[in-house]
Protein backbone atom coordinates (compact mmCIF):
# COMPACT_ATOMS: atom_id res chain seq x y z
CA UNK A 1 0.00 0.00 0.00
CA UNK A 2 3.01 2.40 -0.23
CA UNK A 3 1.78 3.64 -3.50
CA UNK A 4 -1.32 4.31 -2.44
CA UNK A 5 -3.41 7.89 -2.25
CA UNK A 6 -4.74 7.73 1.56
CA UNK A 7 -7.01 10.34 2.63
CA UNK A 8 -9.34 10.53 5.41
CA UNK A 9 -12.60 13.07 5.63
CA UNK A 10 -13.93 14.55 8.83
CA UNK A 11 -16.77 16.99 8.07
CA UNK A 12 -18.29 18.80 11.13
CA UNK A 13 -20.65 21.85 11.52
CA UNK A 14 -18.52 24.58 10.68
CA UNK A 15 -15.41 23.03 9.27
CA UNK A 16 -15.03 20.36 7.00
CA UNK A 17 -11.31 18.51 7.62
CA UNK A 18 -9.18 16.14 4.76
CA UNK A 19 -5.87 14.31 5.56
CA UNK A 20 -3.96 13.14 2.67
CA UNK A 21 -0.87 11.07 2.19
CA UNK A 22 0.77 11.26 -1.42
CA UNK A 23 2.40 8.94 -3.06
CA UNK A 24 6.07 9.77 -3.79
CA UNK A 25 5.80 12.86 -1.42
CA UNK A 26 7.20 13.21 1.87
CA UNK A 27 4.80 14.00 4.44
CA UNK A 28 1.00 14.53 4.50
CA UNK A 29 -0.87 17.79 4.05
CA UNK A 30 -4.36 18.92 5.95
CA UNK A 31 -6.82 21.30 4.49
CA UNK A 32 -9.79 22.76 6.49
CA UNK A 33 -12.83 23.79 4.50
CA UNK A 34 -15.97 25.42 5.12
CA UNK A 35 -18.65 22.81 5.53
CA UNK A 36 -21.18 24.89 3.43
CA UNK A 37 -20.07 27.21 0.92
CA UNK A 38 -23.46 28.04 -1.22
CA UNK A 39 -21.28 29.83 -3.90
CA UNK A 40 -19.42 26.94 -5.14
CA UNK A 41 -21.68 24.11 -3.96
CA UNK A 42 -24.81 23.61 -2.11
CA UNK A 43 -22.94 20.31 -0.65
CA UNK A 44 -19.16 20.20 -1.30
CA UNK A 45 -18.01 17.14 0.65
CA UNK A 46 -20.59 14.84 -1.22
CA UNK A 47 -19.85 15.72 -4.65
CA UNK A 48 -16.95 14.00 -6.73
Amino acid sequence: MANSFRFSIDRGGTFTDVYAEVPGEPGFRVVKLLSEDPAHSPDAPREG
